[in-house]
């Protein structure tokens, strides 16, 4: 233990000095002097139980300080590199050079040559110290399995009863005389002193245990209303779980506080005191968060989707539970303080573990263990099947493995304590338990961010047909949990600060892939720069887009073509910011990147011309956002361009991606890219013998008649030609907005078949007489001619429709 000591303190005076100085070697010598005494001890089997723990993180210390020494010695070692750099080259072939030069150049070399020596012997004696570690940590494996397959007798033999029954009364019997020798001891006091401020401290804490908190949460849960929105329950049902966890702990505090010092002065009566409080605080947290989650007789706080007798129960069962873990805690943890025997803490320890399990069992099956966290929704009760098997399938797999777990150490851990393995019993029911907990405790935080963003979300929701978007913060907080829990847990199955430090280092230390250190830590540095940047990025477009574009006079294609340039510069940004933040160097991936940019120049070219293409779109902006265009003989709006294609929606509301390379390649027709106008024209035939002119001038006025038809230039008829069948005639003018091209045409239409009808002037259609000269011979009759057909009275199909045009003003 001494050992351990000086080592650490050696090393902290090496940090200390943070440079390479004259005695470095001493006290390098010195490390490697303790550590050979316990490399010899490791040998001999003298290193005790109690006494690893205090080795095993004072080597990680000194492996740290010694890493510390070897930088600090790469730090000095680069102004020396700089000043023999700045002398030049020595001469070749044994050239002479100024005396001073060459002494300072000497000088420098040897420098040097120490510092690296120095650097040198720091990263073995490191290395060393973490063989050292491994060592350590392997025989405290070793001897804590012994100590958990080690069996004694069962504790309900006769003779174990009878021993244990003498070590309680014994140890009784010592907490008591020294309760008495505190008296005794204190008699010189006053009474104030001894009996008045404890009085009152111990009124005060119980005023605040029983009366405030019943008060502060009758008033908190009074605020609850049928109507309250999701986020104000939430909030409510925090504020009221807090109130009832942080009072009672107050409490708990000022009694420590008043008989401190007075009545528990003595070693044994301090220890029972001590494990008074962590069995309280275990049953004042698990009353809490059980009231928060199960909520019973609390509908409108409770979390679980327990109905109120089963909630009510599950929270009897986890109180139930919580009151013999913290007697456990009370009898057995702190026994083992104030040496209570081995009988004694086995019969303790067996007794208690066979209600343990039956309170484990029990609170298994009332709390619904296995079933996941889930928030009640007041939108998913028309189909509660479909939303409760929606919300739990991604835990379904967590929560059976928790009840099986649970179930199985039920059984397991009183049947060991009864056979006799004490320790083992031990660490099969309380880490377990308190791996639930913790579990528990981050699965209610998980679904109490998933509440407040979903209601968000409802709150923030327009569409009433969309489904509600919960959002990333749930996610980002299971992430975070889920990383912060990981080192807990550990902690509750065995680990210790030391094990954490040593994983931390080697985090922090990264690993070696060739000539490349590769740290996760950087990794994650860059993660959070590269993310912080991308969030500046998407605020910045933000205020953009709803501040500052809506008060400029571009067009909608200029705003999405600016907002699209803010987002690729601030990536690229932000991804610069994180390089040079985690200090990544990228000199060693340049001989990589050479070698495969001829392969990427081959494999990606599409990519690339791609990429360069939507840069030339947003530039040059031959098509923009709102745009309505033809490509290939399909209609459609531009939507967005993107990095590699341009996303155009369809009239008929499907969505087609077009590679940029084709838009700048191809042959696109944009109707509206510099205005909305364009030309509309109407086809229509009229029946030979018609007046030409009153048909011109009931065209015309049609024309001029719509008030979607520009007047200047005013819309004209013109004659088209002498049709096999009729006079054909167009009607040609320019819409004011040519996505309303089909309606304009259809109303047209319609006007020019009612006008028609009144004038009396006759839409023609096609007739043919058909004549078979040899019908004679072919039905062996005289030839008759074919009646000619009946005339089609069925309104003609008018010209000039497509399916390709939009659908009027939805078309933008």
């Amino acid at each position: 233990m001494g050992g351990a000591v000086a080592v650490v303190l050696c090393l902290w005076v090496s940090l200390a000095s943070a440079q390479v100085s004259d005695d470095s070697a001493g006290q390098l010598a010195a490390f490697a002097d303790l550590a050979t005494d316990l490399e010899g001890r490791l040998e001999n089997g003298a290193v005790l139980d109690e006494d690893i723990e205090a080795e095993r993180v004072a080597l990680e210390e000194a492996r740290q300080a010694l890493s510390d020494i070897a930088s600090a010695a790469e730090d000095a070692k680069a102004p020396l590199l700089a000043e023999l750099e700045a002398l030049g080259s020595a001469p070749e072939n044994g050239g002479a050079e100024p005396p001073q030069i060459a002494e300072q150049r000497a000088r420098l070399t040897a420098e040097i040559t120490e510092i690296e020596t120095e650097a040198k012997r720091a990263q073995q004696e490191a290395t060393r110290a973490r063989t050292l570690l491994d060592r350590l940590n392997t025989l405290r494996r070793e001897r804590f399995t012994q100590r958990l397959l080690e069996r004694e007798e069962s504790p309900l033999g006769a003779g174990k009863l009878s021993s244990a029954w003498e070590s309680i009364t014994r140890a009784g019997s010592a907490i008591a005389s020294g309760i008495r020798a505190s008296f005794v001891i204190g008699a010189d006091r006053g009474f104030a002193d001894r009996f008045a401020l404890p009085i009152i401290l111990s009124m005060v804490a119980l005023f605040i245990a029983l009366l405030l908190r019943r008060w502060v949460v009758d008033w908190l849960s009074g605020r609850v209303l049928p109507d309250s929105s999701r986020p104000k329950r939430i909030g409510l049902g925090i504020l009221i779980a807090l109130a009832r966890m942080l009072l009672p702990l107050a409490a708990v505090v000022i009694l420590v506080i008043a008989t401190s010092g007075t009545w528990f002065d003595a070693g044994s009566g301090q220890r029972l005191i001590e494990g008074l409080v962590s069995a309280a605080i275990i049953v004042i947290a698990a009353n809490a968060l059980g009231r928060a989650f199960y909520a019973p007789k609390a509908p409108d706080l409770r979390m679980s989707n327990l109905a109120e007798p089963e909630a009510s129960r599950a929270h009897y069962g986890l109180m139930y539970l919580a009151i013999v873990v913290s007697l456990h805690r009370l009898v057995v943890v702190t026994g083992e303080q104030i040496g209570l025997s081995i009988d004694g803490l086995m019969v303790l320890n067996a007794g208690l573990l066979v209600l343990g399990g039956l309170a484990l069992w029990n609170f298994i099956h009332r709390g619904q263990v296995g079933r996941v966290f889930d928030v009640a929704d007041e939108d998913d009760e028309d189909d509660e099947t479909a939303s409760r098997h929606s919300r739990t399938q991604p835990l379904d797999h967590l929560g059976s493995a928790i009840r099986m777990l649970g179930l199985a150490a039920a059984v397991l851990a009183p049947v060991l304590a009864i056979i006799g393995y004490y320790k083992a019993s031990q660490f099969v029911f309380v880490p377990l338990v308190k791996s639930g907990a913790l579990i528990g405790i981050c699965l209610l935080i998980y679904e109490v961010a998933k509440g407040l963003a979903a209601g968000q979300a409802a709150a923030e929701q327009t569409d009433e047909d969309a489904e509600p978007r919960r959002g990333a913060i749930p996610v980002l907080i299971g992430f975070l949990l889920t990383i912060a829990a990981t080192p807990l847990l550990a902690l509750v199955w065995g680990a210790d600060q030391s094990d954490l430090l040593e994983i931390w280092g080697r985090i922090v230390d990264g690993f070696e892939v060739g000539d490349i250190v590769i740290s996760p830590v950087d990794f994650l540095l860059f993660a959070i720069v590269f993310a912080i940047g991308y969030i500046a990025t998407r605020m910045v477009q933000g205020v953009l887009r709803r501040s500052v574009l809506p008060l400029t006079r571009l067009d909608q294609g200029a705003k999405s073509a600016s907002l699209a340039g803010v987002g690729y510069v601030g990536v690229v940004i932000a991804a610069l910011v994180a390089i040079s933040t985690t200090g990544l160097d990228l000199s060693n991936l340049a001989i990589v990147a050479g070698a495969l940019s001829v392969g990427i120049g081959f494999g990606l070219q599409n990519v690339v011309n791609n990429f360069v293409s939507g840069i030339i779109l947003l530039i040059e902006r031959p098509i923009k956002a709102g745009d309505w265009v033809e490509i290939s003989g399909k209609h459609g709006t531009v939507r967005k361009v993107n990095v590699r294609s341009t996303e155009i929606q369809t009239f008929d509301r499907s969505t087609m991606f077009v590679p940029n390379a084709d838009l700048i390649s191809g042959t696109v027709t944009n109707w509206t890219h510099s205005n909305s106008l364009g030309r509309l024209i109407v086809k229509v035939g009229v029946a030979y013998g018609s007046d030409a002119r009153q048909v011109e001038k009931v065209l015309l006025e049609i024309a001029q008649a719509h008030p979607m038809l520009m007047r200047r230039p005013a819309p004209y008829v013109v004659m088209m030609d002498f049709g096999a069948d009729s006079l054909d005639f167009e009607i040609r003018g320019v819409l004011r907005d040519v996505n309303w091209i089909l309606n304009v045409g259809s109303d047209i239409r319609f006007s020019i078949y009612e006008r028609f009808n009144e004038e009396g002037i006759e839409i023609p259609f096609a007739q043919r007489d058909v004549y078979i000269k040899n019908l004679g011979e072919l039905n062996g009759d005289k030839a008759k001619p074919i009646a000619p057909p009946t005339k089609n009275t069925a309104p003609p199909v008018p010209p000039g429709e497509g399916d390709d045009a939009p659908d009027g003003g939805e078309a933008r």
